[in-house]
């Protein structure tokens, strides 16, 4: 019993934290490229954005993760992350320029890419850890991300529609500035779940090899890459395509903030459906479903089909987090979970954010918004032809040294 009460405790903490940073994203980011758009930002310009933001990712997250692995304080990176978050993201509401708009932009992707992947896998660490009786799973912590994802933007589409992009701004820097208070509140026990001494002379190329070598991870992670509607071209022009279609701001928020509140079932059952159905056979109906999805839209443009087909991606995003996270958790050593998090949610899938992104502004510049969906088909085809290739999910090793299990997989 004494147990239990810490442990709930710092779950209703991180519950909070989770509400807080995925209401400071939902603030701004779902309006980001109707205010590149109203500033007189061109399809290219947008895109340029998306993708160098994207190589600063790739270029930063796996870094990002090892120094959090390693680091003595913990707390302190994920402090100064929304403190470099809150300073870059909270100026473009006041510049027209692009390029100080893009640097901005960059600086702010290069940060909270590897800051929201990592809270994730402390989250993922803090739920497996617990000794609570009926213990909390991954996804019922992270749905109150997706809670306050939801209100957010729901909130932030009337402000933006009534008030104007800065007042999202402010909202967002509120939102900053509460989830440091509640990072400060946290026991340091929560930043010592995950990550042991014996990791220090773990290299980079080391993490990167565990994924390589290991069949299964690899090809899933690549092909979740490729096909993630949450970091591909859709999603950077949605919201434009939306408003062309006849829908107001306010609508649109409504389209982010119910597909947002749709996580939260899948959230709570996630976990549990993964270990039942299997791993393979949900990635593989997730990237099913969001073929369908795309191809809805191909055939049938409509501002009603692309409301819709948005809320829905719910689904597919709930089962795809979760599934990357338990992937990484399931079969490498509890070391360098962080590490690999970040190499693949963050590193893999800005790659593919990268590629989707360039031809998205391109097929946008040329052709509308309409034929994104046909790419974004494509993609899901691609992506189900991997997961078909990645054969069986091999066993997590029982030895906890990283540096041993590379060895063995070479």
């Amino acid at each position: 019993m004494p147990s239990s009460k810490p442990d709930r405790s710092v779950k209703m903490l991180f519950r909070l934290y989770f509400f807080l940073i995925f209401s400071a994203l939902g603030a701004l980011i779902t309006y980001m490229s109707l205010h590149y758009d109203h500033i007189g930002f061109n399809g290219i310009q947008i895109s340029t954005i998306m993708i160098v933001g994207s190589a600063a990712v790739i270029l930063i997250a796996p870094r990002y993760g090892l120094v959090f692995d390693r680091a003595a304080n913990k707390r302190s990176v994920l402090v100064a992350s929304l403190l470099i978050m809150a300073l870059a993201l909270g100026s473009i509401a006041w510049l027209k320029a692009f390029v100080p708009v893009l640097l901005l932009w960059t600086i702010h992707r290069a940060v909270s890419g590897p800051f929201y992947s990592t809270s994730e896998n402390l989250s993922y660490s803090i739920a497996s850890n617990s000794t609570e009786p009926g213990a909390s799973s991954f996804g019922s912590l992270r749905l109150w991300g997706s809670i306050g994802y939801a209100v957010s933007t729901l909130i932030s589409g009337w402000i933006y529609q009534n008030y104007g992009f800065t007042y999202n701004t402010l909202l967002f820097l509120v939102m900053v500035a509460l989830s440091i208070a509640i990072l400060l509140l946290m026991p340091g026990s929560v930043f010592e779940t995950i990550g042991e001494t014996k990791q220090e002379n773990l290299s980079l190329s080391a993490v990167l090899k565990l994924i390589v070598n290991n069949r299964f991870l690899w090809l899933m992670a690549l092909g979740l890459a490729i096909s993630d509607p949450t970091q591909d071209g859709i999603r950077a022009f949605e919201p434009i395509f939306m408003q062309r279609l006849g829908l107001e701001a306010g609508m649109i928020g409504l389209a982010n903030s119910l597909s947002a509140l749709g996580e939260v079932p899948f959230m709570i059952y996630a976990d549990k459906v993964i270990h039942k159905v299997g791993i393979k056979r949900i990635i593989m109906i997730v990237f099913l479903f969001d073929l369908v999805r795309r191809l809805v839209v191909w055939f049938f443009p409509s501002a009603g089909t692309v409301f819709v087909t948005s809320v829905l991606t719910s689904a597919s995003f709930t089962f795809r987090l979760v599934s990357s996270i338990t992937l990484v958790n399931l079969i490498l050593p509890k070391q360098v979970t962080s590490t690999a998090n970040a190499l693949i949610g963050v590193t893999m899938f800005g790659v593919g954010y990268m590629i989707s992104n360039a031809l998205s502004g391109f097929i946008y510049d040329r052709f509308g918004n309409r034929e994104l969906y046909l790419l974004g088909a494509i993609l899901c085809v691609i992506s189900l032809i991997l997961a078909l290739n990645a054969g069986k999910l091999e066993p997590k090793p029982e030895q906890t040294d990283p540096n041993q299990f590379a060895e063995e997989l070479g």
